[in-house]
């Protein structure tokens, strides 16, 4: 039977733990390989995460995607669509179309092996030879050529398992999804140390890497593909012409929301790159700290919100309007809160922390600290905003994000090689090129779709937060 997908008290419990868990881990982790590994090996661990996150695009907004339409599915869309959903009578109960989840998922499993393939060839080919360069022929640092091909294949199975964790949070497992995040999380820590302190330098950290995905699949598969499920989808077989038809339907809004994120990442990473060539090492520092501090304060602020996105694309299913505007009210006003009050300690406490552990890094004052949070706080309200619409299988605001891009580099260049405004030039480029258009415009459109204006859609949010929190 189908369901609309709901959250319980458990699946945020666990969402902030994993979140919380995911950040952990990387502090738990770097005092040892600083400690443990030469400069050498640092440096190529840096490289090789680097690398890492890069390939991370050759998914182009796939998963996502994805996830959506396996919601879709589970509540209980009967055929997938280029734009839009098919909505169902919320008083009509209707049956999980099988057939339609088995496709999906061989289809999601074909292009991730596809995708997967693909940078594990790249890795191996220029990869391969850029790391001969920086290792001056595999030479100066020991096992360089083992550990870059480990790192390799754990990249691509990484890549290959990862449409798991779009099937359990588009099915509604978000606690089973973020279980399987931190137990393996644990793992991977546990073994970094273990092989470390056996002597196994960096290899030892990528064959830890290298068994991380395992451990994700494995336990997500347990936790999805129970036996009676197992059984169902067995019965079903999906021809290649069937999974070419259903990879272009995924596509057709997948390349938008991928040209999107990809002309994010050009652009704050244009932004930097021209940080560095127009700015001193300790303003290139205390600005990629700033923007390190206010992207930790985002993603806390936003665990609950993207907790609930599932939901969302199951209450576009369903059509029930009004309960989607109470629970989109509902996860913005949590994702506000947190906010300002990371904000807060961001400009009153962070100054003094950073201090008392001896850094030799410093914030920006404290006017950059609030110009750069307020604005990254209405980039973060367009774009959550626009995830409700894109719960919807919509996708109207690429060509906005693209001339946007394009406006915040052309904008840090000229604020920094002409106008030599330093930090202030890097801070409004970015945040006046978003609000002139795209940070005023689709939060209007959006809330005017939902019938709402502004300040009854906060004080609907509060009063929610209020009933639910039971303050």
């Amino acid at each position: 039977m189908s369901q609309t997908i709901k959250v319980s008290r458990q699946d945020i419990i666990w969402g902030y733990f994993a979140q919380f868990f995911s950040i952990a881990s990387g502090i738990i982790i770097l005092p040892m390989v600083l400690r443990m590994l030469s400069a050498e090996e640092v440096g190529m661990n840096y490289l090789m995460l680097s690398v890492g996150q890069l390939v991370t695009l050759v998914d182009f907004g796939f998963s996502p995607q994805f996830g959506r339409n396996v919601t879709y599915v589970y509540s209980g869309a009967q055929r997938l669509l280029k734009n839009g959903i098919e909505t169902l009578d919320s008083s009509v109960k209707v049956e999980i179309n099988y057939s339609l989840l088995a496709a999906l998922i061989q289809t999601a499993r074909w292009i991730y092996r596809l995708m997967g393939g693909v940078v594990l060839l790249l890795m191996l080919t220029a990869g391969t030879g850029y790391v001969y360069q920086v290792t001056a022929g595999f030479s100066n640092l020991p096992n360089s050529l083992l550990i870059w091909l480990i790192y390799s294949a754990g990249v691509f199975f990484q890549i290959y398992y990862s449409y798991y964790s779009a099937l359990l949070t588009g099915s509604g497992k978000i606690k089973e999804s973020k279980k399987a995040m931190v137990y393996s999380n644990v793992l991977k820590i546990v073994l970094t140390y273990v092989l470390l302190y056996a002597g196994y330098g960096l290899l030892g950290v990528v064959i830890a890497n290298f068994i991380y995905p395992f451990l994700t699949r494995y336990l997500s598969y347990r936790y999805y593909f129970t036996a009676g499920l197992r059984q169902t989808l067995s019965s079903y077989k999906v021809s290649v012409t069937e999974k070419i038809a259903l990879f272009k339907t995924l596509w057709h809004n997948s390349k938008k929301l991928g040209i999107t994120t990809l002309s994010g990442y050009l652009t704050y990473g244009a932004s930097t790159l021209l940080a560095g060539i127009y700015l001193s090492l300790e303003e290139v520092a205390s600005y990629g700290l700033m923007i390190q501090l206010i992207g930790l304060i985002g993603g806390i602020s936003g665990i609950m919100f993207t907790i609930y996105q599932p939901r969302f694309a199951s209450l576009r299913v369903s059509d029930n309007k009004t309960l989607f505007r109470k629970e989109v009210a509902y996860t913005m006003t949590i994702f506000y809160s947190f906010f300002v009050i990371g904000t807060i300690l961001l400009i009153t406490v962070a100054p003094y922390a950073i201090r008392f552990i001896g850094s030799n890094t410093t914030l920006p004052g404290a006017s950059i600290l609030l110009a750069c949070a307020g604005f990254r706080l209405l980039d973060h309200n367009f774009w959550n905003l626009c995830q409700t619409v894109i719960a919807g299988n919509d996708f109207p605001f690429l060509k906005s994000c693209l001339f946007t891009g394009l406006g915040i580099t052309v904008g840090c260049y000229i604020s920094l090689s002409w106008l030599h405004l330093g930090l202030w030039g890097i801070v409004l480029s970015t945040g006046l090129a978003q609000s002139a258009y795209n940070n005023w415009y689709w939060p209007r459109i959006i809330l005017k779709q939902m019938n709402i204006g502004s300040l009854s859609f906060l004080k609907e949010g509060y009063r929610e937060a209020l009933l639910r929190l039971h303050i």
